[in-house]
């Protein structure tokens, strides 16, 4: 086992933030990944809400607990 702690605080995180750029881009081919504790989370969503309002997160439970690198169920 491991524990993934926020980029940030050094807390256990509970989120993570990825941004890819693709071909066309100022940055691309370029990867952000970001482990988040709840503070930073919540930090971040609320300044992408005030600047973007549609982005908005979704219920996804199926999803919720799958392995960002291949895909199954943690």
């Amino acid at each position: 086992e491991s524990e993934t702690l926020c980029d940030v605080t050094g807390k256990p995180a509970v989120a993570g933030l990825v941004m890819y750029f693709w071909y066309g881009s100022s940055r691309d081919g370029d990867v952000l990944k970001v482990d988040m504790c709840d503070e930073v989370a919540e930090g971040v969503l609320k300044l992408l809400r005030r600047k973007y309002p549609q982005f908005q997160t979704t219920d996804d439970r199926d999803n919720r607990m799958l392995c960002p690198l291949c895909g199954r169920h943690a």
